[in-house]
């Protein structure tokens, strides 16, 4: 028996002598298979695959962990009939993304293919193909602002400050909603925790003008009259809400004597003064503060939280560093955002801010650093020099919101 070019067999003179009826039970059980199957499936692990002609009524299946590129060659190289299909299904962690070969128009709304979709390129002239992914019906939302920037594969939205996002088609996106830090306490106080990081793969975002509040940090503390620094304050989008980071607690002074317990927040703020426990986090979103371990010395105070790891512990020599923030690639390139801020100390060494932005505390009359605007990132903790030379929080960093869409 021969096989047509795309594969199917069919019944040659020599057949009805040596093969007979098994040849033409071959070709029936084809036409069979054809109709309730299609051509078959290809099988393809690597990161780049280049479509060949038997691919045509066929599902290419693609299955790798990191991203995948799929070429649709010139007419020139595979002479596709006009009509032909190629199916596409995506089983791998990475995107797939349909790409042009040289001469090639390729035609659709959506040229990507997330983790368990599926598209079909069906071609409609000698080097022109047309993309239509099969996604239940709901895709990546259109959204009618222009964007803050784009790379491949993404368009994304950066909000610094409230606003709105104005979806023109319901969908879905990637969504990063970071809450602001809270603000370092006062006299060898605790760094500030970092605000909420919460990042949400394939939001579904509806029609209309959706609500982005940005939060705003808050303040370290610089009152004669309490020591505490002050939580951070939540950002959303829409019905997506990120808490603030919790603010540093005051250390022993003139106003505040005996063992505190960390704030609670989006990350915790450190604690100070005694053997005292940080605040806690927000599961999934942010991360307890650091301990204060004694009463003598110099009164290191605990770090604040961060959204990649917890605040280190203070002790009687040092303030604990601030936790780490956490990264994402929403903007093209890996930014690491919500840190918690450095524990003050009274002498001692103050604790550094994490990574991602939070502010450096003191270990002496010196304001403390501030978080790094729009990363959420808790202030540090001030420090002292006498009760009555202390040094001031710092402020916490104002929190940010991002949209990321696939094109």
């Amino acid at each position: 028996m021969a096989t047509s070019t795309y594969g199917s067999p069919y019944v040659e003179s020599s057949d009805l002598v040596s093969g007979w009826p098994a040849a033409s039970s071959n070709v029936a059980d084809r036409i069979d298979d054809v109709s309730i199957k299609g051509n078959g499936l290809n099988n393809q692990a690597g990161t780049t695959y280049t479509t060949v002609l038997t691919d045509a009524g066929k599902a290419v299946v693609l299955d790798n962990a990191s991203a995948v590129t799929v070429t649709i060659p010139p007419n020139s190289s595979v002479a596709y009939e006009t009509g032909s299909v190629v199916k596409f299904i995506n089983l791998g962690a990475g995107t797939v993304t349909l790409s042009p070969g040289s001469g090639v128009t390729l035609n659709g709304a959506d040229l990507t293919i997330a983790t368990n979709k599926a598209s079909a390129a069906c071609k409609v002239a000698t080097d022109e193909w047309v993309v239509l992914p099969f996604s239940g019906g709901v895709g990546s939302a259109v959204i009618s602002d222009t964007p803050t920037g784009s790379y491949t594969g993404y368009d994304y939205w950066t909000y610094t400050a409230s606003g709105t996002l104005t979806v023109t088609t319901a969908g879905f996106a990637d969504v990063l909603v970071v809450g602001a830090g809270g603000g370092g306490g006062r006299l060898a106080g605790s760094g500030g925790g970092a605000g909420g990081h919460l990042e949400i793969t394939n939001a579904y975002l509806p029609v209309g003008s959706l609500t982005v509040v940005v939060g705003s940090g808050g303040g370290g503390n610089n009152n004669s009259g309490s020591t505490s620094g002050f939580n951070g304050n939540a950002s959303r989008l829409a019905s997506f809400y990120s808490p603030g980071g919790a603010g540093g607690v005051g250390g022993y002074g003139t106003n505040q004597i005996g063992a505190i317990n960390g704030n609670n927040g989006g990350s915790g703020s450190g604690a100070c003064y005694g053997a005292s426990s940080g605040g806690s986090g927000v599961s999934g979103i942010g991360n307890d503060g650091g301990s204060s371990a004694s009463t003598s010395g110099n009164f290191g105070a605990g770090g604040g939280g961060g959204a990649g790891a917890v605040g280190s512990n203070g002790s009687s020599t040092a303030g604990g560093n601030g936790g780490d923030g956490a990264s994402n690639s929403y903007t093209g390139s890996s930014v690491q955002r919500a840190a918690g801020g450095g524990g003050g100390s009274s002498g001692g060494t103050a604790g550094a801010g994490g990574a991602g932005g939070g502010g450096n505390a003191t270990n002496s009359s010196s304001a403390a650093g501030v978080g790094t605007a729009n990363t959420g990132s808790g202030g540090g903790g001030g420090g002292w020099t006498s009760p009555s030379s202390p040094g001031n929080g710092g402020n916490g960093g104002s929190g940010v919101v991002i949209i990321r869409v696939a094109v």
